[in-house]
């Protein structure tokens, strides 16, 4: 299995969303090929926001939350200041703590199509369409 199976990336609309399916481990090398992937996208596309969708249930590696991390500095140097993360109540405040920078809205969900429509709203729009814990 190549890296870039055990994940899937595109971007929707000025959305980046980020897919990890049950069971995605990330090693130090899918970690470095993770970064690559995102790092193409955010600079060759007009990306507003991200959503980031974890379904697995494995604790997150040292390489995966590096991974998080640069990935987030990398959208945050590029404009990104909108971050929604999709997954169980408590990998979703992992990841939110993970993530969470000076300056940036990190808001969690519980399914894709919540996460997406808060991602394109104007940031100024209420956060009524947060998902109930």
């Amino acid at each position: 299995m190549e890296p870039g199976d055990r994940w899937s990336m595109r971007v929707d609309e000025g959305v980046l969303v980020v897919e990890f399916p049950h069971g995605t481990g990330i090693s130090p090398a899918d970690g470095e090929a993770l970064l690559d992937r995102w790092r193409s996208l955010v600079v060759d596309r007009d990306v507003d926001a991200i959503v980031i969708a974890v379904r697995t249930s494995r604790p997150c590696s040292d390489a995966g939350r590096r991974a998080l991390r640069e990935s987030t500095q990398i959208a945050v140097a590029r404009g990104v200041e909108r971050f929604a993360v999709v997954g169980e109540r408590s990998k979703r405040r992992y990841l939110e703590r993970t993530i969470a920078t000076e300056d940036i809205a990190v808001e969690g969900f519980n399914d894709v199509a919540t996460a997406l429509r808060w991602a394109r709203a104007s940031p100024e729009s209420p956060s009524s369409l947060r998902s109930s814990p």
